[in-house]
C-alpha cells in the first residue's frame, strides 16, 4: 500500500517550514510532508507520487514563485487526485479564483496565514480523519456493489432458471404446452398477415399404452424421451416443436408449402420407425406414431382452429392402421 502526501505550497520559506514542523508532529511514518515554492514543481511532484502508488491527502497552497495560478494547480491535480484536501490561505484568493475552483474542483478550508488564530493541528487531523471515513465509505460501497452485482446474477440465473422451468416440459426438455401455444400464436398471426404458408403436426406415439403396460410407465417415459428427440433433431431450428400432453406432440413448420410439410412428416415417422430403445435388461423396444397434417389457410383465426384440424387428420391416421402421415384437406383426410 502507498503512503499519504502532503503538499505544502508556499514562497515564504519561513511559512513553510512552520508549516512543516506542525504537521510532523503529529502524522507518522505512513505521511509523508513535502515542501514546495514553486506551484509547477509541486504538480509535477505529486504526479509522480500518483503515478508510483501514492495518494496525494492534503495540499496547504498559498503563494508560489511560478507562472502556475492557484487555480489552475488546484484544477490540473484535481483531474487525477479528486479527494484531495485542498486547504487555501485567504490572502492569496479572490473572488474568480474562488468561483473557478469551486466549479472544476473542490476546496476543503480556507485559513489565515497567523496560525496563532487557528487550531492548525486540529484542522490537519480533521483532514485526516475525513478523508480516512472517506476511503472506508469507498471500500464500503465497492463491497456492497460487489454483493449487488452478485445478488443481481444470481437472481438472474434464478429467473433464467424459473424461465426454462416454466416454458419446458420437465420430462423430455421440449417447449411444454403453454410454451408452444405461446411460440406459436404470433407465428400463426404474422404468417396470415404476410400472405405466407405455414404447416401444423400433430404427432402421438402408437400403442403407448400398451408399451406402459407391458414395461412400466418408466420406460413408458423414455420412449417419450427418445420420440421428443428424434424428432426435435428431425426439425429445422425455425420450427416450433413442443409435448402438448401425454404422449402427444405437435410442430409449427413456418414457410413451409404442404409439399414440405408431408416430407417433414414423412421424415420424422421413417426417423422414429428406424429407431428403438434398449432397455437394462437388454430387451429393444420399438415403436411407431401418427402424424396428422394441416396447412395455414386464410379462415384460419388462430391457432386452435388449424390444430383441430391437424387432429382430425391424426385421428385419420390412427383409425387407418397407425404409423401413418395423414394430410387434411378440402374437409378429408388424405394418406400420404
Amino acid at each position: 500500500m502507498g503512503k499519504f502526501v502532503i503538499a505544502c505550497i508556499e514562497s515564504d520559506v519561513e511559512i513553510l517550514d512552520s508549516l512543516y514542523n506542525k504537521i510532523s508532529r503529529i502524522v507518522d511514518s505512513d505521511y509523508i510532508i513535502e515542501s514546495y515554492v514553486n506551484a509547477e514543481q509541486a504538480l509535477i511532484s505529486c504526479y509522480n507520487y500518483i503515478i508510483s502508488g501514492n495518494e496525494i491527502l492534503i495540499a496547504i497552497i498559498g503563494d508560489n514563485r511560478s507562472n502556475m495560478t492557484l487555480d489552475d494547480f488546484i484544477v490540473e491535480l484535481h483531474k487525477n487526485s479528486p479527494n484531495t484536501k485542498n486547504i487555501l490561505f485567504k490572502d492569496v484568493c479572490n473572488v474568480s479564483t474562488l468561483e473557478r475552483i469551486i466549479n472544476e474542483a473542490t476546496i476543503y478550508q480556507m485559513i489565515p496565514r497567523k496560525f496563532e488564530r487557528i487550531d492548525f493541528e486540529l484542522i490537519i487531523l480533521e483532514a485526516i480523519k475525513q478523508n480516512a471515513q472517506d476511503r472506508r465509505l469507498k471500500d464500503y460501497q465497492k463491497v456492497l456493489e460487489s454483493a449487488v452485482e452478485k445478488r443481481t446474477r444470481e437472481l438472474n440465473d434464478i429467473n433464467v432458471k424459473l424461465e426454462i422451468l416454466a416454458t419446458t416440459d420437465s420430462l423430455c426438455g421440449v417447449n411444454n404446452r403453454r410454451a408452444f401455444y405461446e411460440s406459436s400464436a404470433p407465428m400463426i398471426k404474422y404468417t396470415r398477415r404476410e400472405g405466407k404458408k405455414l404447416a401444423v403436426l400433430m404427432i402421438d406415439i402408437d400403442k403407448f399404452k400398451m408399451i406402459n403396460d407391458i414395461y412400466g410407465h418408466n420406460i413408458g417415459d423414455e420412449i417419450i424421451k427418445l420420440m421428443a428427440s428424434k424428432t426435435e433433431n428431425t426439425l429445422r431450428k425455425s420450427d416450433i416443436f413442443g409435448r402438448l400432453g401425454g404422449e402427444e406432440f405437435a410442430a409449427v413448420l413456418p414457410n413451409t408449402s404442404e409439399r414440405g410439410a408431408l416430407k417433414a412428416a414423412e421424415n420424422i415417422r421413417f426417423e422414429i420407425e428406424n429407431s428403438e430403445y434398449i432397455t437394462q435388461k437388454n430387451e429393444k423396444i420399438r415403436f411407431t406414431v401418427s402424424i396428422g397434417v394441416a396447412i395455414l389457410n386464410s379462415d384460419d383465426l388462430d391457432l386452435e382452429s388449424i390444430l383441430h384440424r391437424a387432429d382430425l387428420a391424426l385421428y385419420d391416421a390412427k383409425r387407418n392402421g397407425r404409423n401413418k402421415v395423414v394430410l387434411f384437406k378440402d374437409g378429408s383426410e388424405q394418406e400420404n
